[in-house]
């Protein structure tokens, strides 16, 4: 993430409102297992999905389904 704002040439309101939405604001998963297995831990499988992080080169969970790269949690 710092990279990302280090390197970057202007500011964009639109793409900093998604950088907080969909990076920021969330945990960071080291690898896609981490995160399910995380997700699943805590009794949130079922409905939540993963994603690679363009902005931060992590992981997150998500709950919008066409937004996750990769099948719902389940436990």
């Amino acid at each position: 993430m710092d990279f990302y704002l280090r390197t970057r040439l202007s500011t964009d309101t639109s793409i900093d409102h998604d950088v907080a939405r969909s990076c920021t604001s969330k945990h960071q998963y080291a690898s896609d297992a981490e995160a399910r297995a995380f997700a699943a831990m805590h009794g949130m499988s079922g409905s939540l999905y993963t994603y690679h992080c363009r902005y931060c080169e992590f992981w997150h969970l998500t709950r919008r389904p066409n937004f996750g790269e990769h099948p719902p949690i389940i436990e």
